[in-house]
């Protein structure tokens, strides 16, 4: 769940206790706004919000009664609104946040909605990280669903269609992944909070990786229950940082660590991940042996479902059961999913933004295109304060892959900033000859280049996916042009 922190708007309710009977959402359509309003809709409270643009989702909004508006307008906050919600994706001009201040309507974040509604389970469980949070909340969604719990959940992609990624379920369980992108996280109540892992990323909030430690720390302390446990990541330097200072301290949370590393309490052995299937053995604290089979390609994708496991013992659940039901998940959008194949060229949709996800990704790639197979990918990088903080790692991650095409962010980044990151891939071995601003020529770019077998990843959290039916067809006309 990616979401940019700047402008901020100055929230009248900070973390909870939210009047729910009439919110209004502005941007309802957001990675994590949408899932929410769902939730909040499927409660029972009357719900409304407005979006930019409709989309399929939207749809899904309006059928299940919630009053969608397309653009932003100070006529679309109703007259009985109890709450306004935002993100700082919208800026504090917005009319209709304007409008909610000149009535004296609470201007909320949507952290605080989130929290109120996590409030109305018996057990609330988080899950934050700087990388993977979509699909480990995933997984404990789907577990949980298929081992009969009905729980709530609220992830930031979705999971079975447009606007998939919210559901109030009637079980005692509420899955929330929980954005630590604007410190949002610090504040949020949980019986069980997972930690994929922590660096250093949103360079416009975070100083270094230590600064996300410290705020991790923070939101541990104060919103971890005090009979609660807390799983970290033992391969993360910085869970390992942070398990360090809560060990110091009397009267920390109950931690508990998964992962590849012998000191790890849920510990992952015999990794393998080749054709898009991910296996592993998983051995519990107590040394219990469970063979781990992924639907879903990648290494990373492994240690998210060893965290699920480890998180669904804390509170309970059969293990045995738990791995089980592991086995029929089939991952999340945008987190290497298919998005059609043409001419023999499998394309697959990416949500990696930062380097390491970049890397994990492109390894999952590999692994699916197989011995002498290619991979190109299309590259759109989320903004140019990303660009500037991560240009060198960036350019080594995505040497990666055979070739690379590099196109321009939703938001805009400098033609020169472009070159330079292509540069920056050169240096490092790889292969960026085409920086192309326009999405849809980058990807056809990408087609005019790939021969059968190849894999294409159309990579970033912007709005890249939307060329996916354009490469489709490119690769499909080069098909028969060879044809004839």
């Amino acid at each position: 769940m990616a979401e940019t922190a700047v402008p901020r708007i100055r929230p009248d309710v900070a973390a909870g206790g939210v009047d729910l009977n009439r919110v209004h959402f502005v941007g309802i359509a957001g990675t994590g706004m949408l899932p929410t309003a769902r939730v909040t809709v499927e409660e029972g409270f009357t719900v409304s919000g407005s979006d930019a643009r409709p989309t399929a989702a939207l749809k899904e909004l309006a059928r299940l009664g919630v009053d969608v508006r397309v653009g932003h307008d100070s006529a679309h906050v109703p007259q009985d609104a109890t709450a306004v919600v935002f993100t700082h994706a919208i800026a504090e001009d917005n009319p209709e946040i304007r409008e909610a201040r000149r009535r004296g309507i609470p201007v909320v974040h949507r952290s605080a909605v989130l929290n109120t509604l996590m409030a109305r389970r018996r057990t609330p469980i988080a899950v934050m990280g700087t990388h993977g949070k979509s699909s480990t909340a995933g997984m404990l969604a789907c577990m949980l669903a298929r081992m009969g719990q009905d729980p709530s959940y609220v992830v930031g992609s979705d999971i079975d269609g447009p606007g998939s990624g919210g559901r109030a379920g009637k079980g005692g369980f509420f899955v929330a992944e929980v954005d630590e992108s604007d410190r949002s996280h610090i504040g949020v109540n949980m019986r069980v909070a997972v930690i994929t892992n922590i660096g250093h990323d949103h360079p416009e909030n975070y100083a270094d990786q230590s600064d996300h430690v410290d705020a991790f720390e923070h939101c541990v302390r104060i919103g971890l229950h005090q009979d609660g446990t807390l799983l970290l990541n033992a391969d993360s330097p910085g869970c390992r940082e942070l398990a360090s200072r809560l060990a110091k301290a009397e009267g920390g949370p109950r931690v508990v660590t998964f992962g590849t590393s012998s000191s790890a309490d849920w510990r992952l052995t015999g990794i393998t991940s080749e054709g898009g299937t991910g296996r592993a053995l998983l051995r519990s604290p107590g040394g219990q042996e469970f063979p781990l089979a992924l639907r879903v390609p990648g290494v990373h994708q492994l240690e998210n479902a060893a965290a699920a496991v480890g998180a669904l013992h804390a509170v309970g659940q059969h293990c045995g059961a738990a791995v089980e039901e592991l086995g029929y998940f089939g991952g999340v959008a945008r987190r290497m999913t298919p998005a059609g194949e043409a001419a023999g060229v499998r394309v697959f949709d990416s949500y990696a933004h930062h380097p390491d996800e970049v890397s994990a990704d492109l390894a999952a790639a590999r692994s699916l295109a197989g011995p002498d197979r290619r991979v190109i990918t299309v590259f759109q990088p989320s903004d140019q304060v990303r660009i500037d903080a991560f240009g060198i790692e960036f350019g080594k991650a995505l040497a990666g892959c055979e070739h690379v095409v590099l196109t321009d962010s939703t938001r805009g980044v400098a033609s020169a900033a472009l070159n330079t990151l292509a540069a920056r891939v050169h240096g490092a071995g790889g292969s960026a000859r085409h920086a192309l601003r326009d999405r849809t020529a980058a990807a056809m770019q990408a087609a005019a280049v790939a021969r059968p077998g190849d894999v294409v990843v159309l990579m970033g959290s912007g709005d890249l996916v939307m060329a996916g039916p354009a490469l489709l067809d490119a690769l499909g006309n080069q098909m028969v042009t060879s044809a004839a």
